[in-house]
């Protein structure tokens, strides 16, 4: 699932048609074939979003550098979305697509986008940037400033803080998170219905629920509705019976999250379910 969830609205809003990418074997990461037998004469663009989100894969380096050359031989922007990079789990490496590319000209199609919003959870700020060629990046200067309304100076300045102080803060993040991750996937294989992957990275977690629900909207907003417990479709990610779940929160939540949705969808399941001072009564077949 090489794109985020928002760029198939963006790539609309220009008038150009988004294209999906799955994986064959049904995994989360596709190979370089599957991409290649998605593109068009049409096709202008690819993109690739590593650490991933929903899925939370974190792309091999092979992967990378694979579509990295075959972009330059073909002529096509390739799009890298690294917003998540230093997010990553189990003793993996940022990845630099710069290390891979082998045009470094003013001619290089090749563009990387970042910003602050996850490793200094600074997400109400909107601060992010790209790095292309120069004739490139004016011209998205010229679109983004009639488009989007400017960060103000403070939140510039902020950003910049952010950039150029400590960075213990991001490695810190990174350690709670894996831990995160640790507990909620561990939680999550304790229902026998449900298939989970690691994710290598990011905050996010895309279990199969289908074994329980064919549909994710369905299943999405029952656990929203009776337990109170928010997960996002899988099928806005182009993928059915998944949902997207957050371990962005405490241990607690993320323990207490499980136990609600296994309630909910356990048939045999008792009536009544207590989590601390919280009762929830069963009121649906």
């Amino acid at each position: 699932m090489p794109y985020w969830v928002s760029y198939p609205e963006m790539i609309k809003l220009i008038g150009a048609v988004p294209v999906p990418v799955l994986a064959e074997d049904g995994g989360f990461e596709p190979r370089l074939r599957d991409i290649e037998e998605r593109v068009g004469d049409y096709t202008k663009a690819i993109i690739l979003n590593s650490p991933n989100n929903p899925s939370g894969a974190v792309y091999s380096q092979e992967l990378i550098a694979g579509v990295i050359d075959y972009c330059e031989r073909r002529g096509l922007y390739l799009i890298m979305d690294d917003i998540y990079h230093r997010l990553v789990f189990d003793g993996r490496k940022p990845t630099n697509c710069f290390d891979f590319a082998k045009d470094k000209t003013e001619s290089s199609k090749l563009i990387l986008i970042n910003g602050v919003s996850k490793l200094y959870a600074m997400t109400g700020f909107r601060i992010g940037w790209a790095v292309a060629n120069k004739k490139l990046i004016e011209a998205m200067t010229n679109i983004q400033s009639h488009q989007t309304s400017g960060p103000s100076a403070l939140l510039q300045h902020a950003a910049v803080g952010a950039l150029s102080g400590v960075q213990s803060p991001v490695e810190s993040l990174r350690m709670t998170l894996e831990n995160n991750r640790n507990v909620l996937v561990d939680r999550l294989r304790t229902m026998s219905g449900v298939k989970v992957t690691a994710p290598g990275g990011t905050f996010y977690s895309f279990p199969d629920f289908s074994a329980y629900e064919k549909s994710s909207v369905k299943l999405s907003k029952l656990l929203l509705d009776k337990v109170k417990v928010v997960t996002v479709p899988g099928v806005e990610f182009g993928m059915e019976g998944y949902l997207r779940i957050s371990y962005c929160g405490g241990i607690k939540d993320i323990r207490e999250g499980v136990e609600r949705i296994k309630w909910a969808l356990d048939p045999d399941a008792p009536n009544e379910l207590i989590l601390g001072d919280r009762r929830l009564v069963r009121d649906w077949a």
